[in-house]
């Protein structure tokens, strides 16, 4: 066959198959997508080829799909890695992660206390069922953290960037020197900062991991993980892909990678929104407390204004209202604007209850540890006017106060 389109004299079963599948070469300016399960090779000898990574080519979806490839090149240099997969999930890319570093029976995890709540029960959960050891540990203080790090000689050391949901930023430059000392990997969600905010593995991490869900895609609209890092973990992070089976669609890859598109300009406006509406929200006095990593009563403002760019302080701002539970629930069906959801990077203001969704698995001790209490309620500001959202939230607040 040419590369010309498919006529002569065919079966309509024949036509039904081939008939508007493109036979020219072609360049279009977006990325392709390519749905293909598997792709055919010139020769058995190319397919070994490939198979064997002698060269580059595609055989099975669950191996490489091109589509898929042109997130993962993406990544590789906006994360200035040496090796990317993509996953089906942020929670796929962790577990990838931690796969590659190879962990084994009797290992040891240490993890940063305010971690998310599912990646907090990824390691104490799923993992300790096959020997590992957890255990967990405040990552601002470093004292603490070097004394844990000599006397448990981790296998990883697991945080992120900016924690969740109290946007807490940990000196990560100096705990992966600390990690390193006693020959204990790093991996660094980095799904709040975006390779806009923090690039963890220019200060040494071993490996970065983003929920592609939120900020790189944008839109709510395709779920997707990515792990980046050194070439050293190359084969292992496509052996995951390839025996567990996580990989990402090619629907989803093209979906997250034209949001990659217009991340500076949609992420930078959310920050931008953010620290203003968590400027206004502590000025009213009518809160507990109002978290975001650049407001002088944030405990760790000092540590974030040093390590983030001037101008990017994160997108989520968090909030401690009076009351409890009750209280908490009636903020939220006050809500008109801003949208009761349980995720953050869409172009829409979303509001979670951690205490009945991200942190929900967590113990009541485990959360007062955290500093997550009734009052908590979490805010991924959007793309709307901040004068409305702000307004919204005063409001709410307004509704929560009322017997």
């Amino acid at each position: 066959m040419n590369d010309e389109s498919l006529d002569g004299d065919f079966d309509v079963q024949t036509l039904l198959v081939h008939a508007g599948n493109p036979r020219r070469n072609l360049r279009p300016t977006a990325l392709s997508i390519y749905p293909s399960t598997s792709f055919i090779t010139d020769s058995p000898e190319q397919l070994d080829d490939i198979m064997a990574e002698r060269v580059h080519g595609h055989s099975y979806a669950r191996h490489s799909n091109p589509t898929v490839e042109g997130l993962t090149e993406a990544m590789r240099l906006l994360e200035h890695a040496e090796t990317v997969i993509a996953t089906g999930s942020g929670m796929a890319a962790i577990d990838a992660a931690l796969f590659a570093t190879g962990l084994r029976a009797g290992d040891t995890v240490l993890l940063s206390r305010d971690l998310y709540g599912a990646s907090l029960n990824l390691v104490g959960k799923v993992w300790e069922q096959y020997g590992i050891v957890s255990v967990v540990v405040d990552l601002t203080d470093l004292q603490a953290v070097e004394a844990a790090l000599k006397q448990l000689r981790p296998k990883v050391l697991l945080f992120e960037t900016v924690s969740n949901p109290l946007l807490k930023v940990v000196d990560a430059p100096a705990l992966v020197s600390m990690a390193h000392d006693v020959l204990c990997q790093v991996v660094v969600d980095s799904t709040f900062t975006t390779p806009l905010m923090a690039r963890p593995l220019q200060y040494g991490a071993d490996l970065v991991v983003h929920s592609a869900t939120k900020y790189l895609g944008g839109h709510g609209d395709a779920m997707g993980g990515v792990v980046a890092g050194g070439a050293k973990y190359h084969d292992a992070l496509h052996q995951y892909l390839k025996l567990r089976g996580g990989v990402l669609g090619p629907f989803e890859a093209w979906l997250i990678h034209r949001g990659l598109q217009t991340l500076a300009v949609r992420f930078e406006r959310q920050c931008q929104s953010a620290l203003q509406l968590a400027t206004r929200l502590e000025e009213t006095g009518r809160l507990r407390a109002v978290y975001h990593p650049f407001l002088a009563s944030h405990p760790t403002v000092e540590t974030a204004k040093r390590l983030l760019p001037a101008h990017l302080g994160g997108a989520v701002v968090t909030l401690e209202l009076h009351g409890e539970r009750r209280e908490a629930y009636r903020f939220l069906k006050a809500l008109k604007v801003v949208r009761p959801a349980t995720t953050v990077g869409d172009v829409y203001t979303l509001c979670l209850y951690p205490l009945i969704a991200s942190h929900r698995n967590q113990t009541e001790e485990e959360r007062r540890r955290m500093g997550i209490t009734e009052g908590t309620v979490r805010m991924a500001i959007g793309l709307e006017h901040p004068d409305d959202i702000y307004a919204d939230i005063v409001q709410a607040i307004e509704a929560a106060e009322r017997t």
